[in-house]
């Protein structure tokens, strides 16, 4: 449970954050670094363990079932000795920066923000790290990029474009770690981590692993900002300080080179892996290596030197050796530690001085002792200067470059540009040094040291690389552990001398050259910063991309942008056709050939059916009135209903009728804006046109009923259900059991889906200037609107107490008898219609949040009940909408009738959201009243308004006070001259 503990102080932490915001404001840092100090000595109480061997663990059932029966997924963690250093970095670093940030931060300005924000930036690095489940993983792999990119957008309008761009390669890298991780459970039949990476699928199906292992790197370069991806790191220097340090030591970055290393169990020995690694990590390393030395901006100088180390990093993982994996992670620790101090010393300065612009500073080594004293330390690791941990790490990785698996060639060529790229490394570092406190030319008379709350926690990580040397062998075994969790055996002997070899001369010769280099940097530094060595920039290149994907959206865009259904359903019918025809005319219907069966009709009523449908079809291909056509879809549905009905499917064919009433009240609303007839088509082709597409499409259909002709036996699917359902349910309606039991999830998929209806009619109907009704066509209550609305009045009295009542019994029935949710709200959504269509004029049914309460309420009902299944058995024994049975009160229960009322209330907020939005009276001026979220330009809604019966003789009604059609006592052509009188009356005061 220790792992659980850890993150549940993490998740504590980004809880208290905003309380301990308002009580001490910046100096909350102080108790959440305490909290992640805390869950980091239980995790280190647990190191005997696993040096032992042993592995922490904890495992919760989540969703059972995902992608194959008996594979379930899990909150599953893992501590083993890779991920608990991963962990300690992301938890030991952050104390560090939260410390600092208590002094850092201005007093009142946005802390509240930044903390929760942070908090919970590290809490998804912990849950990433630990996680054993690759559906935790992909979770916390995207809930790290949303933490960088809100860090990053909350800096203000100089982050906003940064955030952008980092959100966008970051997600590119999720989409692709999906993929891999996707293909990775479904070969290997596990979701589980440990179970993937121990797989004998990878050996088995070389092809396979190599896509995967392009998937996984792909999705690495995106966070640890590989080329091509590698310039949206240096643009999250809009983040505050803090931010950056911990983005760039201990977060997003080591999230890549965490999967990069986790994933070279399988992968440290597959070509492409090695190859794709080794090249474009080296290639990144000197390319920002040499952007580095360009910059003048102290922060953004420091951001490519990041990127260069991860493609330093990423390079050693590609060799693939044991030893090389030991590199990589002694070469993490160690920029870890010298990159978070220099971050936040550049911050110190910043802070003290007001820019950290190397040609806005000037001589700071004797204002600022402490900080340039930390500045040297961590300059001087990260330039691998011995005796420091930087020059250790650094010499480990090339020396791993010795054993690449590249060829002698390839050695020799990897070890000189791993030279060339040290050389900058050491070039960049010095210009950290001398720029910010020697070669400056503003007097800086009025600077002095900051306080020592401020600089010392921002030195300590990097004068940790001072001592850590001459205690190396305390790693050894941590390391070696490590790099066994990859499924490597590895003996470290990390020291500060190993002899005159290979590795050292290069360093020999690159610390040469680089004091050289700093001798002539007046000369060297500024030629660097005129040039661009690229015709373009990142940046460009994705502007470009973006701009051109926006274009083909448009064009992309105008193949549906039209009412006309003609536009939408076209392409759809014609797919349809084409890939009925293929397969059908190929292979039948599950192997049963193409062959007419004539057994004889089997029910002669089967004809009723048959003939009402027919005859409605033809009625609605014929008349050019809408209202008919309207009627004539109605009929061919009651028409299937009866079909249904003689089939022995009452669960479907209840559904279906009161879908079909249902319909038919929603396309009344609808015509009322529609003109009262069909435009002729006048043009012979489009009329040819359709009556082939109309002919294929009834070929595909006929095609269809005669080959499933063939198969009159129920599949073994349907017969597992029929003999299976009753018993492991308890209810004997097997069709709705498989609804809210056997596929609830894929049921609450399709309920999500009703509430995004209910906001789709929302906006389509209230959203102006694009109200894709014509205006004007919605008419005015007809002059006898009243008096015909008081049977049906009258009527709904007797009629709707009957529909709430069968709804009711239909919903409780529906577990062992026909009904359900479904059909019961739509037998209520009936009684709603009735009660709309016996008003005499527009009316809202429900009150304008109504609809959105019922809808969002359904939502969570039904979540809730899938979270109850986690009680099942005791937690992690249950799973996600897993149905939990008992009997009380001699009757049957369960958790699926609970869902089954999220079904029920959010079918019910469609429809009166449906009916209020199309059939609701809207008073000009009062669209808001109705609709909040109606923008304050959408006035002219067309609506007619209303006056009461007292006003019709009054030239002067007043709009305020509506209640009833004011023409109902009159005739139509009364009414058009008593309209026609009052438009030419003058105004009050005697003004036209």
């Amino acid at each position: 449970m220790t792992l659980l503990y850890a993150v549940l102080l993490a998740a504590l932490a980004v809880i208290l954050a905003p309380v301990t915001v308002k009580v001490i404001d910046r100096k909350a840092g102080y108790p959440l670094a305490g909290l992640f100090v805390i869950a980091a000595v239980l995790i280190a109480k647990e190191f005997p363990a696993i040096a032992a061997g042993e592995e922490l663990s904890f495992h919760a059932t989540w969703v059972r079932d995902f992608i194959a029966p008996g594979v379930d997924v899990s909150f599953a963690l893992r501590g083993d000795a890779l991920s608990i250093f991963f962990a300690m970095l992301a938890l030991v670093i952050g104390a560090v920066v939260f410390t600092y940030s208590a002094a850092y931060l201005p007093k009142n300005e946005g802390n509240t923000s930044f903390y929760t924000l942070m908090t919970a930036f590290t809490l998804s690095i912990l849950l990433l790290v630990l996680a054993n489940d690759v559906v935790v993983l992909f979770l916390a792999w995207e809930l790290v990029s949303l933490a960088s990119f809100m860090l990053i957008a909350r800096s203000g309008s100089s982050g906003e474009a940064g955030s952008q761009r980092t959100l966008i390669l970051t997600f590119i890298g999720g989409l692709t770690l999906l993929t891999g991780l996707g293909i990775a459970a479904t070969v290997t039949g596990s979701t589980a981590v440990s179970d993937i990476l121990a797989s004998p699928v990878w050996t088995q199906r070389p092809g396979v692993t190599a896509a995967v292992a392009v998937l996984i790197a792909a999705s690495a370069f995106t966070k640890s900002a590989q080329f091509p991806f590698h310039f949206w790191l240096p643009e999250a220097m809009a983040a505050a300080t803090p931010v950056s340090a911990f983005l760039h030591a201990a977060a997003v970055v080591k999230a890549g080179v965490y999967l990069l290393i986790r994933f070279s169990t399988i992968f440290h020995d597959v070509a492409v892996w090695n190859w794709l690694l080794i090249v474009v990590g080296m290639g990144t390393a000197v390319m920002s290596a040499v952007f580095a030395v360009q910059k003048t901006d102290l922060k953004k100088l420091t951001a490519y030197s990041t990127v260069s180390h991860l493609g330093w990093i990423v390079a050693t993982i590609g060799v693939g050796t044991p030893f090389a994996i030991a590199a990589a992670l002694v070469h993490t620790l160690a920029h870890a530690l010298f990159k978070s101090s220099l971050f936040m010393l550049i911050g110190v300065i910043d802070h003290e001085a007001g820019s950290r612009d190397i040609r806005r500073l000037g001589p700071l080594w004797n204002k600022m002792p402490w900080t340039f004293g930390s500045v040297v330390i961590g300059a001087a690791s990260m330039a691998a200067v011995p005796p420091l941990l930087g020059f250790v790490s650094k010499e480990g990785m090339l020396t791993a470059f010795e054993d690449a698996p590249i060829g002698s060639t390839g050695q020799v060529i990897l070890l000189i540009v791993a030279g060339i790229g040290a050389f900058f490394t050491f070039t960049y570092s010095a210009k950290i040094v001398f720029g910010a406190f020697f070669d400056g030319p503003r007097d800086m008379e009025h600077v002095h040291e900051a306080p020592v709350s401020l600089w010392l926690p921002a030195a300590l990580p990097g004068f940790m690389s001072l001592p850590l040397v001459f205690v190396l062998g305390i790693f050894n075994t941590p390391i070696d552990h490590a790099v066994a969790a990859v499924g490597l055996e590895h003996h470290s002997h990390l020291a500060l001398w190993h002899g005159l070899n290979v590795p050292f001369l290069i360093s020999l010769l690159v610390l040469i050259a680089g004091i050289a280099g700093v001798f002539a940097r007046k000369k060297m530094w500024p030629s660097f910063e005129d040039n661009e060595f690229m015709p373009r920039s990142g940046n460009e290149l994705l502007h470009s991309l973006q701009l051109g994907c926006t274009r083909l959206g448009r064009v992309l865009g105008k193949m549906s942008d039209s009412h006309n259904p003609s536009r939408h359903m076209l392409p759809i019918v014609i797919l349809i056709i084409v890939l009925a025809a293929t397969t059908l005319i190929r292979d039948g219907v599950d192997g049963v050939a193409l062959q007419p069966r004539v057994d004889g009709l089997d029910n002669p009523w089967d004809l009723l059916p048959l003939g009402i449908i027919a005859l409605a079809m033809f009625g609605l291909v014929r008349t050019q009135n809408r209202l008919t056509g309207a009627i004539m879809i109605g009929i061919a549905g009651s028409g299937v209903t009866l079909q249904m009905f003689l089939l022995g499917a009452p669960d479907v064919a209840l559904t279906q009728f009161m879908v079909e009433a249902l319909s038919v009240i929603v396309m009344m609303m609808v015509l009322r804006y529609l003109p009262e007839t069909f435009q002729p088509v006048k043009d012979k082709s489009r009329k040819t046109g359709s009556i082939v597409i109309a002919v294929l499409a009834g070929v595909a259909a006929f095609l269809g009923v005669w080959g499933l002709m063939g198969r009159h036996e129920r599949s073994d699917l349907a017969m597992w259900y029929l003999d299976n359902a009753p018993d492991i349910t308890g209810g004997d309606n097997v069709v709705a059991t498989i609804i809210v039991e056997f596929r609830a999830l894929d049921t609450l998929g399709e309920l999500s889906v009703l509430g995004m209806a209910a906001v789709v009619i929302a906006a389509i109907t209230t959203t102006l200037p694009r109200f894709p009704f014509k205006s004007g066509t919605r008419p005015a209550p007809f002059g006898q609107s009243q008096l015909n609305s008081v049977p049906l009045r009258k009527g709904v009295h007797v009629v709707i107490p009957l529909l709430v009542v069968m709804s009711i019994i239909v919903f409780f029935r529906g577990h062992n008898a026909s009904g359900g949710g479904f059909p019961a709200a739509l037998i209520m959504g009936a009684a709603i219609g009735l009660i709309y269509l016996s008003r005499g004029s527009d009316e809202i049914v429900f009150g304008r949040m109504t609809p959105i309460h019922l809808t969002g309420i359904g939502i969570i009902t039904a979540l809730i009940a899938g979270f109850v299944g986690y009680l099942h058995h005791g937690l992690g024994n249950g799973g996600f909408l897993a149905a939990i049975h008992a009997e009380a009160f001699g009757q049957h229960w369960t958790t699926s009738l609970i869902f089954d009322l999220g079904i029920y209330l959010a079918v019910l907020g469609m429809l009166t959201m449906a009916i209020n939005a199309l059939g609701g009276y809207l008073r000009p001026g009062t669209e808001r009243d109705f609709l909040p979220w109606i923008h304050d330009d959408n006035s002219a809604l067309p609506t007619t308004p209303r006056i009461s019966l007292e006003d019709v003789d009054d030239p002067y009604p007043d709009p305020i006070n509506p209640s009833t059609d004011p023409w109902a006592l009159l005739t139509p052509s009364e009414a058009r001259t008593k309209r026609k009188n009052k438009r030419s009356m003058p105004k009050r005061g005697g003004e036209k």
